[in-house]
């Protein structure tokens, strides 16, 4: 993050000014709670969280006032629900989605848009696709092509939209969450991934 500020203060220097912001970095430690280390719980909080807001902030300081400024939030559909398993992650998913409402409800009078995506599964990296693998028929029915969803994304940050779910069951899983209640999803998702390392175990 050192990085990028410093070449964001370089491309000040020399005038540049930018009118399109991509949060896209991010990255989860899979397993229970207590057995991750607080190394890699603050690693989660530090780029999912903590390096967006600073990066946004920043950048903005640095836009083209001549043109309309988007900015893209990737967040996931798991900011829909407290998931055992990945509980930092989609905390700090739901802390991007949030974020992202509000700072476009403040910036749209400046000609700021801000669009949240919140994808399932994306096979972007082996362990990505290995993570999808292990979830079976529900993984491969909630993932999407990354070129698709980029290509659509891109879109619809272009049309102003505040929101883009890919995938119609997506879409229904996240309107279906609307009405159970968050202690019986936590308790279903806990028993899935239980049923998956048991059978991932005996398969070995």
């Amino acid at each position: 993050m050192k990085v990028a500020i410093s070449q964001m203060i370089h491309h000040e220097e020399n005038k540049l000014k930018f009118h399109f912001l991509i949060n896209v970095a991010g990255l989860d430690y899979e397993g229970i709670f207590n057995e991750r280390s607080t190394e890699e719980l603050d690693t989660i909080i530090r780029l999912n969280i903590n390096a967006t807001v600073v990066m946004t902030n920043r950048i903005i300081r640095y836009r083209d006032y001549a043109r309309t400024f988007r900015i893209i939030n990737v967040s996931s559909l798991a900011a829909y629900y407290p998931m055992p398993v990945k509980a930092t992650y989609a905390a700090s998913k739901r802390f991007i989605l949030d974020f992202s409402f509000a700072i476009r409800e403040e910036l749209k009078k400046d000609d700021i848009t801000v669009t949240a995506l919140c994808p399932g599964g994306m096979p972007s990296n082996e362990e990505v696709i290995r993570s999808i693998e292990r979830q079976g028929f529900f993984g491969r029915l909630t993932t999407r092509n990354v070129g698709y969803v980029a290509s659509k994304t891109i879109d619809r940050a272009l049309r102003r939209k505040k929101l883009y779910i890919p995938g119609s069951f997506n879409v229904l899983l996240k309107v279906l969450g609307k009405f159970v209640p968050a202690g019986i999803i936590a308790m279903f998702i806990s028993m899935r991934w239980n049923h998956t390392r048991a059978r991932l175990l005996t398969q070995k």
